[in-house]
């Protein structure tokens, strides 16, 4: 009996130790993830106010208008706060797809579930932001990660509405680990990874919590000095959702079936963030003119 024990016990350290290249593959998919969604974000706005013909050229940092005088009510607050609904959209369609592919491979799910966290992310940092606006010079707010600030202003928010949009984008961060919680523990390779509370917590400990610290090193080390504040402000509110998916997650009884990993799945997160550091430093640091689309 002792030896059948010794055996299962030898089989759960197996099935649970710390697989580097796992945590690594999806701390580099974190990484292009949100520098996807965050160029994906300020394109959003250099293309609406394209539309109002402002003359913009994309940065990674900030945005450019050279037609300063094209500027009117309705115009700002369309153009700076048009990125919101595309990051909602987003983040319900990458959403959608883990559910349509939840049986497939898990890098592509791991991805998904990054894609879908990050935009909501991104919305509660921009709305927790508008709170903060008032502290900083108007015509960099669009630069510093702050743009629902000048929204605010245009809609003569006063102070309690701008702490009422911070509180939603607390709210945010907070409730969308519901929505990740199960999502996450069916990353698992096996049900031996979170059968129990304690094995479930070194799982989350790997999966959870060691992809975003070492995807947002990464981050920081690649593009600092550039956008400080939204970036630090994007990983506070990431590290929200993260401690709620984690409450959920250990409060889950999800079970899973039995999956196979590709080993060689982190050299598709490397080119993925290789890819997105490379037009960062290029077209991105240059500048990309958006042109006005004729209507």
């Amino acid at each position: 009996m002792d030896e059948i024990l010794t055996d299962e016990e030898v089989l759960l350290k197996l099935k649970n130790k710390l697989r580097w290249a796992d945590i690594l593959g999806s701390a580099f998919l974190f990484a292009f993830a949100y520098l996807f969604l965050y160029v994906l974000y300020d394109l959003a706005t250099a293309v609406t106010a394209a539309h109002y013909n402002l003359k913009p050229t994309l940065f990674f940092d900030y945005i450019g208008f050279a037609n300063s005088t094209a500027w009117y009510p309705r115009c700002v607050k369309i153009t700076f706060s048009i990125s919101i609904v595309v990051m909602f959209f987003t983040g319900i369609v990458f959403y959608a797809a883990y559910l349509k592919f939840r049986t497939a491979a898990i890098p592509l799910r791991i991805l998904f579930i990054w894609l879908s966290f990050l935009s909501f992310t991104i919305i509660s940092q921009r709305l927790i932001g508008a709170f903060f606006a008032s502290e900083f010079q108007f015509r960099s707010l669009d630069s510093l990660g702050l743009e629902l600030g000048i929204v605010a202003a245009y809609f003569y928010m006063n102070a309690a509405a701008r702490v009422a949009m911070a509180l939603i984008g607390i709210l945010l961060s907070i409730s969308i680990g519901f929505l990740y919680a199960k999502p996450l523990l069916q990353t698992a390779t096996s049900v031996y990874q979170i059968d129990i509370p304690q094995y479930r917590q070194r799982f989350l400990w790997h999966h959870l919590i060691l992809p975003p610290v070492i995807g947002s090193t990464m981050i920081t080390l690649f593009i600092f000095p550039m956008n400080v504040i939204p970036n630090f402000m994007t990983f506070v509110t990431s590290a929200i959702g993260l401690l709620s998916i984690w409450y959920f997650a250990m409060r889950s009884t999800q079970l899973i079936r039995r999956q196979n990993v590709s080993k060689y799945w982190l050299v598709v997160g490397v080119v993925m963030f290789g890819v997105m550091i490379t037009l960062v430093h290029t077209v991105l640091k240059t500048g990309l003119p958006i042109p006005y689309p004729g209507f």
